[in-house]
């Protein structure tokens, strides 16, 4: 079943047609509510071309199974706990629809969630011009 969805989703990206031109912004992430993600809440984590997709597969991986504190240690700061999220929804703009399908692929074949659905929108920019979005729900396994 996972092998199905990854190929769907990979033939509706590879079937659409995107303008070369369109780039995206820069990497954010939004969380609902507060600012530690909270067991039930969705976690927004929307993609660049400015990082390497390896960034933020590491990063959904994160999120979907959460981080343990560490210690300060060999001159790095201490990282405090993070609960897992149940919903992360992973968004990418133009040329950052490759890196948000990878992304979303890779942490369902990981096994760390299932993609629960995918919308494709083409939302009007500033400059007058729409763009191509993609916007992938990845739930927790």
């Amino acid at each position: 079943q996972a092998i199905l969805a990854q190929g769907a989703l990979q033939a509706l990206v590879s079937s659409a047609s995107f303008p070369p031109s369109a780039g995206s912004g820069r990497y954010l992430w939004r969380r609902r509510a507060c600012p530690f993600a909270k067991m039930g809440e969705t976690m927004e984590m929307k993609v660049s071309t400015k990082k390497p997709i390896g960034f933020y597969v590491r990063s959904a991986t994160s999120f979907l199974k959460g981080v343990e504190a560490k210690p300060a240690a060999d001159g790095k700061e201490a990282v405090e706990a993070k609960a897992p999220v149940d919903e992360l929804k992973i968004s990418g703009l133009g040329e950052a629809i490759n890196t948000a399908v990878a992304a979303a692929t890779r942490a369902e074949a990981d096994g760390i969630g299932t993609i629960a659905k995918v919308e494709t929108q083409y939302p009007d920019m500033p400059s007058g011009r729409g763009c191509a979005q993609i916007m992938i729900t990845v739930k927790r396994k």
